[in-house]
């Protein structure tokens, strides 16, 4: 047997409840103040961040809302913390890891 999630706020879209919660991007703020989504304002400055999806158990993710809403912090901040943690704990066994810098190719040099 599964166990199944509900949204607590069906109005809302899943996604725009998921990004909001997680702070991975800023809330999704409706200009007219009627809680519509169909005209949004939003605000994207910093490259340095980009969305990552993890599935992860049911136990695990409540567990991580839990402590981010207690202590104060956003989701995001909390699982970065999580994840600096885990990746320094493999660097420190098998030395750092080297990341490929992300650039984007010319599409007319590529096909």
């Amino acid at each position: 047997m599964t166990k199944k999630r509900t949204i607590e706020n069906p109005a809302n879209s899943l996604v725009d409840e998921l990004l909001a919660n997680s702070g991975a991007i800023p809330a999704i703020v409706p200009q007219n103040g009627s809680g519509n989504n169909t005209e949004t304002q939003q605000s994207f400055s910093d490259d340095s961040w980009t969305h990552f999806t993890v599935i992860c158990s049911c136990e695990l993710v409540d567990k991580i809302k839990t402590i981010a809403q207690t202590e104060g912090f956003t989701i995001r901040e909390v699982e970065e913390k999580f994840f600096r943690n885990g990746i320094g704990s493999y660097e420190g066994k098998h030395g750092a890891v080297k990341v490929r810098n992300r650039k984007k190719q010319n599409i007319d040099d590529v096909l």
